[in-house]
């Protein structure tokens, strides 16, 4: 009977034990943690915050969770990236901008202007700008436009949706498109699509409608360039990143085979962090092999020696003599 009696108590509330929380968040929403903070610990629970840099969902700060013995995580401002095997419970909190409907409507008449010679649209945006994309089509739409969206990779979560390491969504449209438009704010997320078609980005903050795709051409002129300096080096540092959704120490194991085959020289460098004057100041290597994240190697200019990506390795491979 006594058990009854708790069992119809727990059902009829609902009852918050304390935990050891470990809050996460992107650097633009770094603003919110005090508050979030606050909120939970007038729940009962005690809140740390992880204060590194985090790049995005494949960034999750299990180290320093485990290190002061929180049992959940909460990731703020992105959708989940992949399932992750941990003894610490991971929420994923996204988070949606809502851009006012002025603001958005002034931003599409601009690009709407740009796409005039275009009839088929390729449309993309972020998980922050999700829930309003609906109403960018609709515009576009009302503007004679034909909409095409696709889903990406695995790590993608929404129709549309591109991360700064997929643009799937966007090479899938740009097969039916005339051009690919992207809706949200700043270069890092456009960059990263691949210049199949023409690309107009349209920036609801900056109120601003402009083609990106002479500037991701140069970035693709760049990797090309890299790849060929790199294959006349002799010794490689291989990048491994320790970071969860970004570790990947087979492929780093393959790639340092794959390179003695070819008589060159191969050594892991293992980081959470991967920090260009930290790994110049080996001195040792002609070139870098990177296996973390894809968009590493957009920063060729900071490592001072050829950067290749892992999806690159192949046609690297080939150009070895």
């Amino acid at each position: 009977m006594f058990i009854y009696f708790l069992l119809h108590i727990a059902c009829k509330s609902t009852i918050v034990f304390p935990m050891k929380i470990m809050l996460q968040f992107p650097e633009g929403l770094k603003r919110n943690a005090i508050a979030k903070a606050k909120e939970l610990e007038a729940e009962g629970h005690i809140v740390f915050i992880a204060s590194a840099p985090c790049y995005g969902a494949c960034d999750i700060c299990l180290d320093e969770a485990r290190a002061v013995g929180a049992q959940k995580i909460i990731h703020f401002g992105h959708a989940e990236f992949m399932p992750i095997k941990s003894d610490i419970e991971i929420e994923y909190v996204p988070h949606y901008e809502t851009i006012p409907e002025e603001n958005l409507h002034a931003t599409m008449k601009k690009a709407i202007v740009e796409l005039k010679d275009y009839k088929k649209v390729g449309l993309v945006t972020t998980v922050q700008h999700i829930k309003q994309i609906t109403d960018v089509e609709k515009l576009l739409v009302a503007a004679g436009k034909t909409i095409i969206t696709e889903k990406g990779g695995v790590h993608v979560r929404h129709q549309g949706q591109v991360l700064g390491c997929d643009a799937i969504s966007a090479v899938l449209a740009a097969k039916e498109a005339d051009c690919i438009l992207y809706f949200g704010g700043g270069k890092f997320h456009p960059l990263g699509i691949p210049a199949l078609k023409p690309v107009l980005v349209a920036d609801p903050y900056l109120g601003s409608a402009y083609w990106i795709t002479q500037e991701i051409e140069k970035l693709r002129k760049r990797r090309q360039g890299a790849i060929l300096m790199a294959s006349k080096s002799k010794r490689f540092g291989i990048i491994v990143s320790t970071k969860v959704g970004q570790f990947n120490l087979s492929g780093a194991a393959l790639v340092k085979k794959k390179l003695a085959e070819k008589g060159r020289e191969g050594y892991l460098l293992v980081s959470n962090e991967i920090h260009p004057i930290s790994v110049a100041n080996f001195n040792s290597f002609d070139a870098y092999i990177n296996t973390a994240c894809p968009r590493i190697g957009d920063d060729h200019d900071v490592y001072d020696k050829p950067i290749v990506d892992l999806t690159d390795f192949k046609r690297l491979l080939e150009l070895m003599v």
